[in-house]
């Protein structure tokens, strides 16, 4: 199985796939961040650019990544990753669904205002480089995450992080056969 935890920066996507893996038997994080990050460090010398997800081999090792920890180790993969322009998320969740057809995408949501809140709360967490970059992309990513096309859509603002795990769980229990 693989689920997919994708959302808003500051909307609970590590906090969640976390608490996750600690609920699921036989289950391990990936985060595609740490690829980009190597990625990033590669090929800098070679190619400009401002987004590791905006490099193409990106994505394809994002997808060739889960097929090996899948092959190798058989766990399910929980993965928490901000995935929001939309050709970009079809590629990746039509690559992971190919590693294993037991795919589970789930999208969580908040208010602007919830997540600025919790952007403030963690300021302390990034550079100020890093806060400018997540701010140029902010509402781009809350408005594309509106579209049907990152359903199942799990809102946050009033729930902690146990309780959308239990959703979570709730739901991929009520699909199995």
């Amino acid at each position: 199985m693989i689920i997919l935890i994708n959302g808003s920066f500051a909307v609970g996507k590590t906090t969640t796939a976390e608490l996750l893996v600690q609920r699921l038997y036989h289950s391990m994080l990936y985060d595609p961040e740490i690829v980009g990050s190597g990625l990033a460090h590669i090929i800098k010398p070679i190619e400009t650019f401002t987004d590791f997800q905006d490099l193409a081999a990106w994505r394809p090792l994002v997808i060739e990544t889960a097929r090996v920890l899948k092959q190798v180790y058989g766990r399910t993969l929980v993965i928490p990753m901000t995935l929001w322009h939309r050709p970009y998320f079809e590629e990746i969740s039509t690559g992971l669904r190919q590693v294993d057809a037991c795919f589970y995408h789930f999208c969580l949501t908040a208010r602007k205002e919830t997540l600025l809140k919790r952007l403030a709360q963690r300021q302390h967490e990034h550079t100020e480089q890093a806060l400018a970059w997540i701010q140029e992309r902010f509402h781009g990513c809350i408005a594309a995450f509106e579209s049907p096309v990152f359903a199942v859509q799990i809102p946050t603002d009033e729930k902690s992080p146990e309780e959308i795990v239990e959703e979570i769980l709730t739901q991929i229990n009520a699909s199995l056969p």
